[in-house]
């Protein structure tokens, strides 16, 4: 086998790590930058929009009738984890885009306040000394910036349960009704509410107010697929229409948090009030940050503040308010930023191999449950790919606890509060123990290059003999194709890479 056999797998290694560097300086001039023994596949470009390609291509989320009665021991699909990938692409760039903003930095009052000195000049003899002012620079400029992110989230996790009351009560209303539908929530909202379900203990009976209809509700990734634009490289997320009027009628509260912060047209008592987030202490130098009482201030001279902004200022309250919960939400969101980086940078979203990836993730997380049933009392650590479909199925906790049972012999909780010494030895461990029930590795390389090649080494019958080194060709050229229109995309070109032949085809 081409893996196997050594060729394959370290020569895609090592010409890709020299043609990403070979691409990145290509795409970067048009002029030769150093002669290079790599060769680069030569590409076309798009000359219109229509003709730039779509990846993933849209077949892979055939959703299908995946949402039907009889799903409810079912794993999750391709499309899902799909769905999940693009989803953790926009919580990774909605925290990037909160952490980078200068003018959300303007509304918290996060500004460099560099403190004044004096330090005594020795004049020389008989001249004494002087006392030259000198600026140093403020050390806790880029930390205060940081710390929107923590403020960010306990708003959204303000604005979570006021979501989950308003949808419990909706989704009590009587079966078949126009309204008894859920709808997707806002970006900030969404990202809480994902990060709880990957506590399904917790979830189940949430700090004393079980959430029963959310329990029993279907995750919307079909839903969620459509509201993301996988085409933009920050991969916005845009609620529908109905999605924005339902928020903001049941709630009372901006449907978009981020664009409520940094509105300029709201009243200055809640302007003064933010810059209090940021400063620094006048006498300490330190991070002050909002406090319960400056908020009720606010709220007691409620002369210039409409009902929304009421709305936002309980929010507000209740962020600030070192609440048990809302700090426990916080720091689940803040526990995922991990994994989150590591979906970002495999980037499997836009992998030629994104569909035999996800098949074989499903495929290797149906046996981790099994191990799960044969290995009752030990502690097993997945693979990222894996990691993937065990999160996506426990977003939607009815039907994930219906599957553990069967397949695992009970619900699996899923601790992400575990030390790294902790994971390293129950990783190794499950390690030795799937190796010994399937005959498989258990860790495996998922870069982009060695999951094409196995890809279209599986795609290839077994009855046909096949030339290794084209096999191998292909898949990188493959790959470097899609190499290519992903540092287009990042570069923010307009018009993205197309295959030579694709060009051919349009002009003939």
């Amino acid at each position: 086998m081409v893996l196997s056999s050594g060729y394959g797998q370290h020569w895609l290694h090592q010409r890709s790590k020299q043609a990403i560097q070979a691409q990145k300086i290509e795409s970067a001039s048009t002029t030769p930058q150093g002669a290079t023994n790599i060769h680069i596949p030569a590409f076309g470009t798009a000359a219109t929009s229509e003709e730039n390609p779509i990846i993933p291509d849209p077949s892979l989320f055939d959703f299908g009738s995946q949402y039907s009665e009889d799903c409810s021991t079912k794993l999750p699909t391709v499309a899902e984890c799909a769905a999940h990938l693009e989803l953790l692409e926009a919580f990774y760039h909605i925290r990037l885009k909160v952490l980078s903003s200068t003018a959300l930095d303007s509304v918290l009052g996060i500004r460099p306040e560099p403190r004044t000195v004096y330090r005594k000049i020795y004049l020389g003899y008989g001249r004494g000394y002087s006392r030259e002012e000198v600026k140093l620079r403020d050390d806790t400029f880029q930390e205060r910036r940081k710390e929107k992110w923590s403020f960010y989230l306990a708003l959204a996790a303000a604005r979570f349960l006021r979501w989950t009351e308003a949808v419990e009560e909706q989704l009590d209303g009587p079966k078949g009704s126009k309204d008894n539908s859920l709808h997707l929530p806002p970006i900030d909202v969404l990202m809480v509410w994902h990060a709880l379900l990957l506590n399904p203990s917790w979830f189940r009976s949430f700090e004393a107010r079980p959430l029963k209809n959310l329990f029993t509700t279907r995750f919307p990734w079909k839903e969620i697929h459509n509201a993301i634009d996988a085409d933009k490289m920050d991969w916005p997320y845009n609620m529908p229409r109905e999605s924005i009027a339902w928020f903001l009628e049941k709630t009372g509260l901006e449907p978009d948090l981020f664009e409520a912060l940094i509105k300029t047209n709201t009243s200055s008592s809640i302007q003064q009030l933010l810059k209090r987030q940021g400063a620094p202490d006048s006498h300490e130098n330190t991070h002050r940050g909002l406090t319960v009482e400056d908020v009720d201030a606010v709220l007691r001279r409620p002369a210039d503040i409409d009902e929304l902004q009421t709305m936002f200022l309980k929010c507000c309250r209740d962020a600030v308010n070192q609440d048990t919960t809302i700090t426990k939400l916080v720091d689940a969101v803040q526990r995922q930023a991990s994994f989150v980086d590591k979906m970002e940078r495999q980037l499997w979203i836009r992998s030629p191999a994104i569909e035999g990836t996800l098949r074989r993730a499903i495929d290797r997380y149906s046996k981790f449950l099994k191990l799960f049933k044969l290995y009752a009392k030990t502690m097993l650590v997945p693979t990222l790919d894996i990691d993937l479909a065990w999160h996506t199925h426990q977003c939607s906790p009815y039907r994930y606890e219906v599957g553990t049972v069967k397949m695992a012999g009970r619900l699996i909780d899923h601790d992400d509060k575990l030390d790294k010494g902790t994971l390293n030895s129950g990783f190794t461990r499950t390690k030795d123990l799937y190796r010994i029930r399937f005959a498989q590795d258990y860790q495996v390389c998922n870069c982009w290059d060695c999951e094409a090649l196995l890809s279209a080494i599986t795609a290839q019958s077994s009855e046909t003999q096949t030339n290794t080194s084209v096999t191998v060709r292909y898949v990188y050229e493959n790959v470097a194709y899609h190499r290519a229109v992903e540092i287009a995309r990042r570069k923010g070109h307009k018009w993205l890479p197309i295959r030579i032949q694709e060009v051919q085809d349009a002009g003939s």
